[in-house]
């Protein structure tokens, strides 16, 4: 990369500092004029260089909301790689032909196709054959250039990710844990699949090309065109050059030295990739159903280390479950302090017989969750007896444990009693303004303990009324004008909804993102007709995946009068979407089967893979049992693989799913 190009994203980046601290934060650290005279060199070597990125103050963001995704099919497949954890493999395939390593990121395959120099489509890898069009995101991604500097045809694949301290940062602006992204690769994934590109921009998306599909014809040296891309303003993927000399301990030297650069620049990797520099040998390899021979994927293991368990906390969410948190001597992985872990549930501590003062073992999976592998202190022949607080933290009433059998095996979960605790209350007016549930962005569950304590807000409703307050808010620390206006605009946005959305906004028990999807389609999106079955004793039994518990709890929510008139009187503000019902081959395998999903899969989140079986008719539910169908399968597939074997359930490999989409 040249010193202007350099200079440019340097400008890029600072100006864009300069902004939010003008407009957003009210305290400007340069002057109008240093402004202007850095603002009229950027513009200066943009036209000089033809580089102009999405992100630029000298752009103008012509953000574009889509109704939906539309489908792009594949000239050239982009299909995965072979896999492997062992070094001596890797170094196995560098015996055929030189090539290099270059990082494996951890977010979400891209087609970008570039037109007379112009970004013209991007789309999805989806599965492999078959994407979808995410153009107008494409062109708010951070590093992506709209135009070229040279009126060329090109087509690139590579991977969009979202940084960790990005990732960390969006994280700690949503005060809800249950609303929490949990790995950069989810929030990149969502963030890229968004209908409304300006949300894309907001998130800070990047890219990494790794491959260049079409283009550079006359060039057979994959590392030359990555740099040949550079020239043209995308950023250069790290990697390290392989020949057929180098020995194995060379290879895993290397490996590490790439985890290191990842670790620094604070990338989301899940392991490096080894693939044939020369375009032509690799062609010469062919590929399977699955994946191109020219490469192999090397992955990470996640490493452990020892500490002591210190304490254990209980975190109240919105419905009243009690969520322990090990709190634990600090310890350093991959460069960061890490001192905190989820235990999930009662039952998870019960398993790993923890108490305060034992040896753990801690690990980030993925390099991202911190969690705990074991309990080095663990006798078997000791007795053990949890001892769990017996008062609600928040309000020191009675707490109760459930016993849920949603799952394969039962699992124990502490609850508040108290229905008007003030730690539920926070929680669930900060869950229904969340992202998942009505969407409305600048109101984090300490903006909102403000707003309660002030009586702004005593009921849901009275988020919709907040404008009326102007003048106190405006006057708040952490408050100006410019974000009052965002915060109403978001608010009046929020208006227009999904009743998927507004049913998981409710925070009816056992109803997710999922099960409200189901009712939205079975509805068509009316919340008329919703509404009138509810009043008229529906039984949500007659949905498929919906059980006794979940019909019961659902309709008891709704005998409750006081759910209901909330339920109804926000209603009155809301304009409600009409959705379609899926039309469904019926002749494809997975129509009116039960399939669950378990494990992680390289192509697709759990909630990609659950939606895409839904729209083939499929119903997935959590837990295996002799009615389940199918079992996917992905890596680190766990208890419900063990039980689906035992049972005789056909088990489907991510290898062999692709297989299978390809033919439906």
């Amino acid at each position: 990369m040249s010193e202007k190009q350099k200079r440019l994203e340097y400008l890029v980046e600072y100006l864009n500092k300069c902004c939010d601290e003008y407009y957003n934060k009210n305290n400007p650290s340069i002057s109008d004029a240093e402004y202007d005279k850095l603002f009229d060199e950027l513009s200066a070597l943009e036209k000089e260089l033809g580089i102009f990125m999405p992100n630029s103050p000298t752009a103008r963001a012509g953000y574009e909301v889509l109704s939906e995704l539309k489908k792009v099919k594949h000239n050239i497949p982009l299909l995965s790689l072979e896999k492997t954890k062992s070094v001596a493999e890797v170094y196995n395939f560098v015996l055929k032909n030189d090539g290099y390593l270059g990082l494996k990121m951890d977010g979400l395959t891209v087609k970008i196709v570039y037109k007379n120099g112009e970004l013209f489509e991007a789309s999805t890898r989806g599965d492999g054959e078959v994407g979808e069009d995410i153009t107008h995101n494409a062109k708010v991604f951070k590093n992506v250039p709209k135009k070229l500097p040279k009126n060329i045809d090109l087509t690139v694949s590579g991977e969009a990710f979202i940084d960790i301290s990005t990732f960390e940062r969006i994280n700690e602006n949503i005060e809800n844990d249950e609303d929490k992204y949990s790995t950069p690769r989810n929030l990149a994934s969502g963030s890229v699949r968004q209908l409304d590109s300006e949300i894309c921009a907001k998130r800070g998306v990047s890219f990494f090309p790794f491959n260049v599909l079409e283009g550079f014809e006359e060039v057979d040296s994959k590392s030359q065109k990555l740099n040949m891309l550079q020239n043209l303003g995308f950023d250069r993927l790290p990697t390290k050059n392989i020949t057929k000399e180098n020995t194995v301990e060379q290879i895993e030297k290397y490996i590490f030295e790439l985890k290191d650069i990842a670790t620094q620049k604070g990338y989301p990797i899940d392991g490096v990739v080894f693939t044939f520099d020369s375009v032509s040998f690799s062609k010469e390899q062919g590929r399977t159903s699955h994946h191109f021979k020219d490469g192999i994927a090397f992955k990470f293991g996640d490493p452990q280390f020892k500490t002591t368990l210190k304490n254990i906390e209980w975190n109240i969410s919105r419905t009243g479950q009690l969520t322990p948190i090990a709190q634990f001597e600090a310890v350093e992985i991959d460069n960061t302090i890490v001192e905190k872990a989820s235990l999930h549930n009662m039952s998870f501590i019960e398993e790993l017989k923890l108490k305060i003062g034992d040896e753990i073992l801690v690990s980030k999976r993925n390099m991202i969750i911190p969690h705990i592998e074991e309990n080095l202190s663990f006798d078997e022949n000791e007795e053990y007896t949890l001892d769990y607080p017996k008062l609600c933290p928040v309000c020191s009433e009675p707490t109760k444990i459930n016993i849920t059998q949603l799952q394969e095996n039962p699992v124990k979960v502490l609850y508040c009693v108290n229905e008007h605790c003030a730690g539920r209350k926070i929680k669930k007016f900060t869950h229904f303004v969340s992202k998942q549930a009505m969407n409305i962005e600048g109101l984090s569950e300490e903006t909102l303990k403000k707003f309660i304590a002030n009586k702004f807000i005593k009921n849901l409703v009275d988020i919709f009324s907040l404008g009326s307050f102007k003048e106190q808010i405006i006057s708040m620390e952490g408050f100006g004008e410019k974000s009052f206006e965002n915060l109403i605009s978001s608010i009046e946005n929020a208006k227009n909804t999904r009743l998927s959305n507004y049913l998981v906004a409710m925070n009816i028990p056992l109803l997710g993102k999922n099960g409200a999807g189901v009712i939205e389609q079975k509805f068509s999106g009316s919340y008329e007709e919703f509404l009138g079955a509810v009043k008229s004793g529906y039984d949500f039994c007659e949905i498929d995946g919906f059980g006794e518990i979940m019909s019961r709890e659902i309709n008891k929510w709704f005998a409750n009068e006081e759910n209901m008139a909330e339920f109804c009187e926000i209603a009155k503000l809301l304009i409600f979407e009409e959705v379609e019902k899926a039309e469904l081959d019926e002749n494809n395998m997975f129509f009116e089967k039960t399939v669950v999903i378990t494990g992680s899969f390289d192509d697709f989140s759990r909630d990609e893979l659950g939606e895409k079986l839904k729209k083939y008719g499929a119903k997935v539910t959590s837990s295996v049992s002799k009615k389940t169908d199918f079992v996917l399968c992905g890596e680190k597939a766990g208890s419900k693989l063990t039980k689906a074997q035992s049972l005789g359930v056909r088990v489907i490999s991510q290898d062999d799913l692709l297989s299978i989409f390809e033919q439906l």
